[in-house]
């Protein structure tokens, strides 16, 4: 028997610990004392009689492994049990949570080798997929019919502004390819710089040249649309499109006189060209919509006069229908004899073949300071292109052909409009038959002053109704002053002004920029926001990446003017 210092008698506690093949562990009674605990207390006690009992585990297994001899030196740890959710056990690194695994949304053709764009998706994917969100990296879809079919805008209507050299062009043709590939036809009605041309030719698509020695365009050959005439069993549906095919020329005729005079057509002189067109139509005149009067043809009726001609014109007598008639016969004649005769006073060197899965009118040889008659041009193939839908539904509606959608792309928009306010109201009618005709409308222009510069109030709101029709604004880099005014018409916030803002501003260059082998692509190049309504709700911000094929076909370098270009005191220009 122990004495505590004083000599008063103790009995002996029970050992803690034992010894079991030179390893600590708890005694048996110790044990059963802690299991006891383990058992019947909760909270904080509770728990360290469980981990108590835990350690004491462990180190009996390793005092097992050591008299069985396979426990090495004594300090091998037991290997962790793999379980759902990782190994457990000292080291083994189990996750008591578990986080949701990333998901993406794809068709499985957009998917192909996880590549470009399959990362993890905010922006619906409808549509053609233009590039990743320029904030989380996430695919972006967009084409101007999928989105309109889907119910996400009112009608198909996208325009693009941006200042020149960021890839405006590039991200259309994207979404040009991708409407092929879902089975529309597009139609690139006036391509001013062949931006288009090497695209339409590996989508198996048709290009037209016009321009001084490379073909002609009647503008009273109505085209596809004359042609379906004969094929309508229908009478008061070949009696309509009868009724379109004269207004159409009609309207082109008067826009293209316009364009040479200078100023507007008068109500008496419109009656006049349809009095004439009457007259060449008629079984007297020996024309029809498979053989299409000229330009010429029209003038000479119309210089002839004639009883019907008068009536039209309100005279009495030739001499006064030849004086009433004087300015029209002149603005006629120059545009016969004059420049635009070279190109509109001629049969159509090519009709638009509809059964091709995209159509390009290349009009890159026209001059450029040729603006009246680029302007003529691109007018006329408008027209031509938008006749060449309806037929397409005329035909569908008579059940003679398959119902079909279309994209037609207006690049250089600016272009026309520069020519004189009178251009709006000639620009605004084609505008406005897209959704009738199911037809994509995609418009182009580098700053929306090109639609202010007027002096008449009318024609800038007339003018700044395209970019408001528009139910999909995509927004490129632009200056401050320029977001301020978009912003105003559509909607942006701070954040995004800055956004399109900075994009806009390339870094200044350095010594390290001159190294000759490479030249350096601005930042804001391919970056853009996409803008759906006039709220002032976020848009989507994305940045378009060429994709391998892209790069190799090169129908997106625009600059080759310059591959071939030697060595010179700045070094050579690859602009790819």
């Amino acid at each position: 028997m122990n004495r505590y210092p004083g000599g008063s008698p103790r009995r002996d506690k029970p050992a803690k610990t034992e010894l079991f093949e030179g390893i600590s562990v708890l005694s048996s009674a110790r044990r059963a004392e802690v299991e006891m605990t383990a058992v019947r207390s909760g909270g904080l006690r509770g728990w360290r009689a469980r981990m108590m009992l835990s350690s004491d585990d462990h180190r009996r297994a390793t005092a097992s492994r050591r008299r069985d001899g396979t426990a090495g030196d004594g300090f091998d740890l037991i290997a962790p049990v793999l379980t759902d959710r990782g190994y457990a056990g000292a080291g083994g690194g189990r996750a008591s949570v578990v986080p949701r695994t990333p998901e993406w949304r794809a068709t499985t053709v957009q998917v192909a080798g996880l590549w470009p764009f399959c990362v993890g998706a905010s922006a619906p994917t409808a549509g053609v997929p233009v590039g990743s969100h320029y904030i989380t990296g996430a695919p972006v879809h967009f084409d101007p019919m999928s989105w309109f079919l889907r119910g996400f805008i009112t009608a198909p209507i996208a325009f693009v502004l941006a200042l020149n050299g960021f890839g405006k062009s590039s991200l259309i043709r994207r979404i040009v390819a991708g409407a092929v590939a879902a089975g529309e036809t597009v139609l690139c009605m006036g391509d001013t710089k062949g931006e288009y041309r090497d695209l339409v030719e590996r989508l198996g698509g048709q290009v037209v040249d016009v321009g001084y020695g490379h073909g002609t365009i009647n503008p009273l050959d109505v085209g596809a649309l004359g042609a379906v005439i004969a094929e309508l069993s229908d009478a008061d549906q070949r009696r309509q499109v009868v009724a379109r095919v004269e207004a159409g020329q009609i309207n082109i005729v008067a826009g293209l006189i316009e364009l040479v005079r200078g100023a507007r057509v008068a109500d008496y002189e419109e009656v006049l060209l349809a009095a004439g067109l009457r007259e060449l139509y008629s079984p007297t005149g020996g024309f029809t919509h498979q053989k299409p009067p000229l330009l010429e043809n029209l003038l000479a009726v119309i210089s002839a006069g004639g009883e019907r001609l008068r009536a039209f014109a309100e005279e009495d007598d030739d001499i006064s229908y030849r004086a009433a008639t004087k300015t029209l016969r002149r603005s006629m004649r120059a545009l016969v004899e004059g420049p635009f005769g070279a190109i509109f006073n001629g049969p159509t060197s090519t009709r638009l073949d509809l059964s091709s899965p995209a159509i390009c009118i290349d009009i890159s040889r026209i001059p450029e300071g040729d603006t009246k008659l680029l302007a003529a041009v691109l007018m006329t193939c408008w027209s031509d292109g938008f006749g060449a839908v309806a037929a397409a539904h005329a035909l569908a509606d008579a059940g003679l052909a398959p119902a079909r959608t279309f994209e037609v792309v207006m690049d250089e928009i600016w272009r026309v409009l520069g020519v004189g306010e009178f251009m709006v109201d000639r620009v605004d009618a084609l505008t406005r038959l897209n959704r009738p005709l199911a037809t994509g409308l995609i418009m182009c222009s580098h700053t929306i002053k090109d639609l202010a510069a007027f002096d008449s109030p009318a024609a800038q709101a007339k003018a700044l109704g395209f970019f408001e029709r528009a139910r999909a604004k995509i927004i490129g880099p632009v200056g401050p002053e320029e977001a301020n005014r978009i912003a105003a018409v559509a909607g942006m916030t701070d954040t995004e002004k800055l956004l399109v803002t900075s994009w806009a501003a390339p870094r200044p260059p350095s010594d390290d920029d001159l190294d000759a082998t490479r030249r350096e692509i601005p930042p804001g190049t391919g970056c853009y926001l996409l803008k759906t309504g006039e709220a002032d709700e976020p848009g989507i911000p994305f940045r378009m990446v060429f994709t391998p094929t892209e790069r190799d076909s090169d129908i997106h370098n625009t600059n080759r003017r310059f591959d071939n270009l030697g060595h010179t005191s700045g070094g050579s220009v690859n602009p790819r």
